[in-house]
């Protein structure tokens, strides 16, 4: 797989912005994919995916700091090792009942700015079906599929988080070490550049809700979170309403009348070797 010719799927307007926002060099990026691969190669005991397309991902999460990549993907693998509850033969098909609940949903369209637009739901977990391990497994399986694309990998996601619903039962599911892995997975382990958090709809117990996350959550992925409550004219600002569903404020059919996440999707997440 190292030797897999790399063939760039970008338009010339997203390689534009993978120079401007991620430093990305076209005439160097071959470069760059051979300096990461050659130091993980000698990594003791990592056996990692060395392929053009998998290491971009770290090179533009982290824009092509060579030193912040490499420690990306160590951290990927030391993730997949010690997260055994998470990672171990995990499977969109695996998690379907999560998805099927309508608890995360890639909403197919992108926020003002280019960035994936993710819908998470809190609310709809079913408490007696299954855990709060098995959200973070969705989240997981969202984001691999998600990061496939080189598009989002130059734009990021952007994750709108509904709290309708969501009760102390839920609260009381929500352990500490819940939103300690799910920060931790979004900012040190996933090569996923979260750009936008928009939380919608939050009840009168949010205050609780957050402060779980909030001792996780470093600055400057606290600097792009946003609070809209129902006011959606606000969430409007950053996505066009004429995209988002009827629920919000817009005009694109209700979730339930759209194609949720492809549960059956091709998807396949590898348990390597960590060190």
């Amino acid at each position: 797989m190292a030797t897999e010719k790399y063939v760039c799927s970008l338009t010339e307007t997203e390689i534009e912005a993978a120079i401007e926002q991620l430093r990305e060099d076209p005439s160097t990026r071959a470069i760059e994919i051979k300096t990461l691969r050659e130091r993980l190669e000698k990594y003791p005991g990592l056996q990692a995916r060395t392929d053009p397309y998998f290491l971009l991902r770290f090179l533009r999460a982290r824009k092509f700091d060579q030193e912040a990549a490499f420690q990306l993907v160590i951290n990927y693998y030391k993730a997949r090792r010690d997260e055994g509850e998470i990672f171990d033969d995990l499977k969109p098909s695996r998690v379907r009942h999560v998805f099927e609940s309508g608890y995360c949903t890639s909403l197919g369209i992108t926020d003002k700015k280019g960035a994936a637009v993710v819908l998470d739901k809190p609310g709809k977990w079913d408490v007696d079906r299954f855990s709060e391990l098995d959200l973070i497994k969705a989240d997981v399986v969202t984001i691999e599929k998600l990061i496939e694309d080189e598009r989002t990998q130059v734009y990021g996601i952007c994750l709108v988080v509904d709290y309708a619903g969501f009760g102390l039962s839920h609260l009381a599911r929500t352990p500490p070490s819940f939103a300690m892995r799910l920060c931790r997975l979004w900012q040190d382990v996933f090569p996923a550049r979260l750009k936008a958090v928009h939380i919608v709809n939050e009840p009168g117990s949010f205050g609780s809700i957050f402060g779980l996350f909030k001792p996780f959550l470093k600055q400057k992925l606290l600097s792009r979170i946003k609070f809209h409550g129902s006011k959606y004219s606000t969430l409007h600002e950053d996505i066009d309403a004429e995209l988002l569903p009827e629920a919000y404020g817009g005009s694109a059919p209700d979730i339930k009348d759209t194609v949720s996440f492809p549960v059956t999707c091709d998807l396949t997440i590898h348990n390597l070797e960590a060190p």
